[in-house]
């Protein structure tokens, strides 16, 4: 298990924060995102759900094949 969180991040090119649609971990956010935790979003998800790049997308799991 990991958890993961939303997150926003500072766009500089549009001076805006912008907020991706996918969750990551604690570690991601901080170290390659540099992004900031948007509290009470943590959840608790199987690692095999996250995809190549460390991120977890809530959607995908709702999908049908």
């Amino acid at each position: 298990m990991v958890t993961v969180h939303h997150f926003r991040v500072w766009d500089a090119a549009k001076d805006e924060w912008v907020y991706p649609p996918l969750k990551s971990p604690e570690s991601r956010i901080r170290d390659e995102a540099r992004g900031e935790i948007l509290p009470g979003t943590a959840e608790d998800v199987d690692a095999s759900t996250l995809d190549e790049f460390g991120r977890y997308d809530p959607a995908r799991l709702n999908k049908s094949p």
